[in-house]
Formats: C-alpha cells, sequence, structure tokens
C-alpha cells in the first residue's frame, strides 16, 4: 500500500524522531492531550439533531472538546435579538445540544468574537454607526463606549447559558482585526488616552472584555488568538496584564510552520505566557470557495503542528492543547467553503495525527468503527474518499461527491473540448452556426451530462435537507451547481439552435 501518509512524511520523520528523543529525555508526553474541534456557526450551521450525532461521533473519534463559535446563530436577547439569524437556535436548543456534549464529557468553549469578524453585527444599518471604518463592517469601533456595551452584552448572554455547564474556557477571537484608529471616537481618544499608540488602545479594550469575564466567572480562563500578542512588545503585555487575562491561541494552517511560525516568536511568546496553545485546521483554509475537502494540506498542516508542540513545549509551562477549526466561512459574507460532512474523514484523521504524528492499524480501526464503515474498509479509501462510510451527513458528502466525479470526468473529456474550440465558440452560438457534423456528438455529451445532473441535483436537496436549513442548499447550488448546469444548458440550447438550420447565407457573417 503507498498513500499519501507514506510518501510525504519522509522528511518529517528525521524531525520527528529527534522530537521524540527530546520528549523522552525531558520525561515529558508528545503529543497534544486536549483537542478541540471547532463549530463555526456563521455557515451552514448544523440543525439540531445533526449538532448532537457530530457530538457523538467526535466523542467517539477522540476528541476531548469542543469550540462553539455561535455568531448569529445563539438566541440573543433584547437589542442584539434584532440582528440574529431568523434561523437561530432557541434557548432550549442550546441547552440540549450543552447538555449532550456534557454526557458525552466533551469540555465546551464558546467563542464570541470582541474586536473584529463581527460582521453579524455591524453589517446591520442599526449598529453600522459602531464601525471602525464606515465602509467595512468588520472592526468594532473600540474607543464608543457604545461598542464596548454592545461586545459586554453578547459575551455576558452566552456566558449566562454556558456557565451553568462547568466553562473553564471562553475564547474572545480578537483576530484579523485590520482596522483601527480610524472611527471619530478612536482618533478622539488616541491621543489623550494611549499617546497615539494603536495597540495601546486594542489592549486596553482586551483587557477590559477579560476582566469582564474573570471577575464575574473566576473559574474561567479567557483564551484570544495570537494576532495582537505575537509582535507586541513585552511591557506593553505586562502593562495591561494581559500575561495573567488571557491564554494566547497561536493559529497557523500551511505546511511549513518552521517558515510561518519562527522560533523567534515563540521566544517573545514564552517570556509573557506560561500557557500557550495551537491552532490547526480539518476544514475550511484550502480556498474560500473550496468545496470538496482536499485531505493533503490539512494532514501537512498537522503534522507540523505535532512538530511544533514536541520543539516549543518545554519553553512554556503549559503547552498541551490545539483547536482544531473547521471553517464554514472566511468571513460572515464568504461564501460556503468545504462543509462538515465532506471533512469527517479529515477530521477522524487528524486528530489522530496529533496525538500519535501517524495513522497505526489500531488507529485506523478506530476511525472505521467511528465512522461506521464496512470493516473491509482501508485507509486507501478513506484517502482517497471512495469509502462508503455511514457518519451523520454522509448522504451529503455522497451527492457533492457524485457531483465532483461528474464535473470532473465532463471538465476532462478531451473531445468534448476540441470540437466546442473550434465548432462551438461563443460566435457560434451568437449567430446560430456550425457544421452540425461536428457538434450533434457535443448536444448528445450535453444532454448525458444534463441528465446525471438532475440527479445529482436531487440527492443534494435531499440530503441536506436532513441536516442543514433551507437556505444553504439554496446557496451552495447558487455558487457551485447551477452555473456549470446552466452553462451546458445553454450551450446545449445553442446546438438544438443550429441543428434547426439547414442553409447560410454567404459570408460575411458579421457585420459592422
Amino acid at each position: 500500500m503507498c498513500n499519501i501518509f507514506q510518501i510525504v512524511w519522509k522528511p518529517m520523520l528525521l524531525r520527528r524522531t529527534i522530537c521524540i528523543l527530546a520528549c523522552i529525555v525531558q520525561f515529558a508526553t508528545c503529543g497534544y492531550q486536549r483537542s478541540i474541534v471547532h463549530f463555526d456557526m456563521k455557515g451552514a450551521p448544523p440543525k439540531v439533531a445533526y449538532f448532537k450525532q457530530l457530538l457523538t461521533t467526535i466523542s467517539g473519534l477522540g476528541a476531548t472538546g469542543v469550540l462553539l463559535e455561535w455568531e448569529d446563530m445563539f438566541p440573543y436577547q433584547g437589542g442584539l435579538s434584532r440582528v440574529v439569524n431568523k434561523n437561530a437556535y432557541t434557548e432550549e436548543e442550546v441547552i440540549s445540544v450543552l447538555e449532550h456534549a456534557q454526557q458525552l464529557q466533551l469540555e465546551v468553549i464558546p467563542l464570541v468574537q470582541t474586536l473584529a469578524h463581527m460582521e453579524w453585527i455591524l453589517k446591520t444599518e442599526e449598529y453600522s454607526v459602531l464601525r471602525e471604518d464606515e465602509r467595512y463592517p468588520m472592526v468594532a469601533c473600540i474607543g464608543n463606549p457604545e461598542s464596548l456595551d454592545i461586545i459586554l452584552d453578547s459575551v455576558n448572554q452566552l456566558m449566562r447559558i454556558h456557565s451553568n455547564f462547568n466553562t473553564g474556557y471562553v475564547h474572545i477571537g480578537a483576530d484579523e482585526a485590520f482596522q483601527v484608529g480610524i472611527c471619530d471616537a478612536d482618533r478622539e481618544i488616541l491621543p489623550v488616552k494611549y499617546d497615539n499608540n494603536k495597540l495601546r488602545m486594542i489592549f486596553d479594550h482586551l483587557r477590559m472584555v477579560s476582566l469582564n469575564i474573570t471577575e464575574e466567572y473566576p473559574s474561567t480562563k479567557v483564551l484570544m488568538w495570537y494576532d495582537e500578542l505575537k509582535s507586541a512588545p513585552l511591557e506593553l503585555i505586562k502593562e495591561y496584564n494581559l500575561d495573567n487575562l488571557v491564554i494566547p491561541v497561536v493559529w497557523k494552517y500551511t505546511a511549513n510552520l518552521d517558515n510561518d511560525l519562527p522560533s523567534e516568536m515563540w521566544k517573545n511568546m514564552s517570556y509573557s505566557f506560561k500557557e500557550v496553545w495551537g491552532g490547526s485546521a480539518f476544514k475550511g483554509a484550502d480556498g474560500a470557495s473550496r468545496y470538496w475537502n482536499r485531505l493533503k494540506p490539512y494532514i501537512l498542516n498537522n503534522k507540523e503542528w505535532y512538530l511544533q508542540n514536541e520543539k516549543y513545549k518545554p519553553q512554556f509551562t503549559t503547552f498541551d492543547s490545539i483547536i482544531i477549526t473547521g471553517w464554514q466561512r472566511y468571513d460572515h459574507f464568504a461564501s460556503l467553503c468545504e462543509l462538515w460532512p465532506t471533512s469527517m474523514v479529515s477530521l477522524a484523521l487528524n486528530l489522530i495525527v496529533l496525538t500519535k504524528f501517524h495513522i497505526d492499524k489500531e488507529s485506523a480501526e478506530q476511525v472505521i468503527q467511528a465512522l461506521n464503515c464496512p470493516q473491509t474498509t482501508t485507509l486507501d479509501q478513506l484517502v482517497a474518499g471512495s469509502d462508503r462510510c455511514r457518519f451523520p451527513g454522509y448522504r451529503v458528502r455522497d451527492s457533492i461527491r457524485d457531483y465532483v466525479q461528474l464535473k470532473t470526468f465532463f471538465e476532462n473529456s478531451t473531445w468534448v473540448h476540441n470540437r466546442e474550440n473550434g465548432w462551438l465558440q461563443s460566435s457560434h452560438m451568437r449567430i446560430s452556426a456550425s457544421n452540425p457534423y461536428y457538434i450533434d456528438a457535443i448536444g448528445k455529451a450535453y444532454e448525458r451530462t444534463l441528465k446525471k445532473l438532475d440527479t445529482v441535483s436531487n440527492s443534494l436537496s435531499t440530503s441536506f435537507s436532513e441536516v442543514f436549513y433551507p437556505d444553504v442548499i439554496e446557496e451552495f447550488k447558487t455558487d457551485y451547481f447551477q452555473p456549470f448546469y446552466e452553462d451546458l444548458q445553454k450551450r446545449k440550447e445553442s446546438v438544438d439552435n443550429i441543428d434547426t438550420k439547414r442553409f447560410y447565407v454567404p459570408r460575411p457573417w458579421f457585420r459592422r
């Protein structure tokens, strides 16, 4: 058997051997002890029944907890109730999900954005006045007291429910704050209170948010993405007490973390923080419009994270936790990317990579059992996506796979495209004139493909309705299915129009 696990990792094996020897010498445990799986509800949020099935499967795959990024699917009350998703969960549904996670002994960590990625609120007319930049609905104008009020309101409402379930951590986001110091309130307060230092203003804001949590919930620790901390002066981190108030989560989804997360960054981070977490990905980080999970980039990324842990663990008192992210959109406005059903195998295998580095026979058997696969299923089949596993949502995966295979087959039909290039260009379709001898076969290929696409379309609609809300299939089809279908339909109509003609006038056929 020769698969990506055998041919990709040779350069990594020596590095891993060195790291394991270091673990042994230091009497340390290799691999991550806490693996937290990320749920991104701003794209294709799961129906409650499917949500619970996912939690059960995740538990069976060995994850220790989940990070729930509720965004506009949380049943906020008061002013925020006017901007929540119309499909938002009820409070009873949220509690039932949290109770199910608790029964499975999964640690649950809520994530609420408190600086950037606040499009779900700031996109509305009502809250647009709280934007950092009036043109962009991403970052809150943190110099405006009303921004802090609405942010703390969202945090407190979330914690009111989550605190009933032994919430040890809450994640406050704080990544990708691309606009700061632009709004009127910021420009007014920056020179007076922060000596025109934007980072001071950001740190003061994060300090207030963190204190709001820790003073009300002393047993809850605050996580945040490392973006604003990675290059910050140590004295500034200490001045705002962030070294005691927050735990940085270092995230990166690439395949060369030694380059993208240089040792100097880790060293500087260790000067300020005793504890640090990692952040890898199992889906949603391979292109904003990729709808089929390519396993290899994620395996590479998580292999690298295993090595980063072994390499830099000695610099921290605690570095044994990682969040394995699963984005469903890059932001609130972005297109849907790899959905849960297409990425279950990726999650399963990468959870093993994070704890063992390689996939052994015992681990593969665990995956096959947890994903409800036939016992004859091989690792090669899992990697290739050709398995017949019946995990929650598998019908969606199968329908998308059928579409991918059909589209790929047509795109690779060289004889069709050669004839299109010669006899069915835009000019031919515009004037309905070409050689029927060459285009008739093209028309039959279109007809066969469209008939198969109709079957796939029905399958997509039925399977999506089982696990997602109705708007998800409409968006998915609009972006990924309809353009291909409609282009073929248009071309088929052009072929039909050409076939109705028997005679043509002399050239030129294009006149000024």
